[in-house]
């Protein structure tokens, strides 16, 4: 008896085969390594239950820690008109959706929009707790794995969108530069950082920077890293390359990440207006432009801490008072920051429990 060796025998070959016509652009071996079922699900919940301790601490913490000061603040803020809260929150989902079309591009593989937004909730869930985006990173990295892509493959994939993200947000710097350059708005984002700077000193500062930069350069140069990036750099070449030759998907992976922004834009306009300011929808751009670049050199996770006063110096400066624009940053975080924690924890236990992660 023989054993066939026709490409329907292997999961490999029925994913990159040649006869497959949804192929995708990284035909490489696949080595998947499957654990066994009741270890997964019950790590799923370990995991799960870490996830949402760690988040109700953070929040308790917060929660204490500006309790006086925000309620001292915001004693005179008008309430809110509920209709713009709904549009936030709608503007906020849609934000999700272009975040998984975005991936569904970036990778090439067929899947459903609605499996695709829910990697990107787990994946915000996530995000809440480990800084820097790298827990949004590790979510995507395992679930493209899990979809039968490689590693540097899935890295590609990802380093794509995060490129593509980048492109979108200087071209939405370029659009308001006119109103950046007439405003002030800049100098009043950037205020709380230089403000912190000054307060700390220029010697902490300066060993702070030293002590990162040494950090990022061991990192690069230790030679497990450069075994993982090595190959993700060739693959990621040769991903360029295919989407130099398919325009289509190279068009939606730039809107689709243009439109993430524009969806956080209007879920800050519509918190704004919700408390009754006159601020300019180009003005919120302006803002939220360049507060979430200011913020990104935090080191907390989603720039709690340092996006909000961001956001409200900024917001301010644009003609808002000071208590109104205070309130709706923070009405504008808690809708689109901290209550996709919920749906978000939901979709990373199933798609534990699935074995899509």
């Amino acid at each position: 008896m023989t054993i066939s060796s026709s490409p329907a025998a292997s999961p490999a070959a029925h994913l990159c085969g040649p006869e497959d016509p949804y192929r995708h652009v990284f035909a490489e071996p696949l080595a998947l390594v499957m654990p066994d079922a009741s270890t997964a699900r019950a790590r799923s919940r370990r995991r799960t239950l870490a996830c949402l301790i760690a988040t109700g601490i953070l929040l308790v913490v917060l929660g204490i820690q500006f309790r006086g000061d925000a309620a001292s603040r915001l004693s005179g803020v008008p309430a809110p008109r509920w209709h713009w809260l709904a549009a936030c929150a709608g503007a906020t989902a849609l934000f999700y959706v272009a975040n998984g079309v975005s991936l569904r591009s970036a990778s090439g593989l067929r899947m459903s929009l609605r499996m695709v937004t829910a990697v990107q909730l787990a994946a915000a869930a996530t995000n809440r707790i480990v800084p820097a985006g790298l827990g949004a990173i590790a979510v995507h990295l395992r679930f493209l794995q899990r979809r039968g892509m490689t590693r540097p493959a899935a890295l590609a994939a990802v380093a794509s969108v995060k490129g593509a993200g980048a492109v979108t947000h200087l071209l939405g710097l370029a659009i308001v530069a006119g109103t950046l350059s007439d405003s002030g708005i800049g100098t009043a984002v950037v205020s709380p950082v230089r403000t912190t700077v000054h307060d700390l000193g220029a010697g902490p500062t300066t060993i702070a920077v030293v002590i990162v930069m040494a950090l990022v350069t061991g990192t690069v140069a230790h030679p497990r890293v450069r075994v993982v990036v090595r190959p993700a750099a060739r693959v990621f070449r040769s991903h360029l390359s295919t989407l130099a030759h398919s325009p289509g998907r190279a068009a939606l992976l730039v809107a689709s990440q243009a439109a993430t922004r524009l969806f956080q834009i209007l879920a800050l306009a519509c918190t704004v207006w919700a408390f009754g300011a006159s601020v300019t929808l180009m003005s919120v751009a302006t803002v939220y432009l360049v507060g979430s670049i200011v913020a990104g050199a935090a080191p907390t996770a989603g720039g709690v801490g340092a996006l909000e006063p961001a956001l409200a110096f900024g917001l301010t400066a644009a003609g808002g008072s000071a208590a109104t624009m205070l309130a709706a940053v923070l009405v504008y975080r808690v809708i689109s920051f901290w209550l996709p924690v919920v749906p978000g924890a939901l979709a990373l236990a199933g798609l534990r429990r699935s074995g899509d992660l």
